[in-house]
């Protein structure tokens, strides 16, 4: 155990952090580490518009997607499955730059970020349509079945083409697309 934090009600146990900083209110903005984070993704403050501005910036613009969901200073709360999860929504290639799109492809991107990221957080981590959630359910399917829409479906047909979703590594992590709804080079 490396640190807990007790009320009378629950407890909360961390065992693996290798540092821990624990600091004053007022110096929680000046940590070297909370300093350099991007928006919050589920942050009410954070625009689609925002975002957008963070895709166009120089410092990412030139950047693999597959890379750049998974930079917190870009936009802090983006992990792998919804890094996966975002650009299955918008048909977009993990290779793709934001350099490579249109404007509505950055648009669509940066609004499929906070929907997406809030749908998981609201619903603890299902990602899928909520309509194809409810469709998954009533035929039988266990949570694992409907939870995602590519995430972990290696090899089971995509929902919107039936081709089956592939499993890449993109930075030493997995990530999961459909080869049909996300080519290479978009249009």
């Amino acid at each position: 155990l490396r640190f807990a934090i007790s009320t009378d009600r629950h407890d909360a146990l961390l065992y693996s952090a290798s540092d821990i900083h624990v600091v004053a209110d007022d110096a929680v903005a000046n940590h070297p580490y909370i300093a350099k984070l991007g928006p919050e993704a589920l942050d009410p403050d954070t625009s689609w518009q925002l975002i957008y501005d963070q895709l166009v910036a120089p410092q990412y613009r030139r950047r693999r997607l597959s890379a750049l969901y998974l930079d917190q200073s870009f936009l802090a709360g983006i992990g792998n499955y919804l890094r996966t999860e975002i650009l299955h929504d918008c048909g977009l290639h993990p290779e793709c730059r934001p350099m490579d799109l249109s404007r509505k492809q950055l648009g669509q991107l940066a609004r499929a970020s906070l929907k997406i990221t809030q749908r998981a957080f609201d619903t603890a981590g299902v990602t899928n349509l909520p309509s194809r959630v409810k469709r998954l359910q009533t035929a039988g399917s266990k949570r694992s079945g409907y939870r995602f829409s590519a995430f972990a479906r290696a090899g089971r047909p995509c929902y919107t083409c039936r081709t089956p979703i592939e499993r890449i590594t993109a930075g030493s992590r997995r990530l999961y697309l459909c080869p049909t709804c996300q080519p290479k080079n978009p249009d």
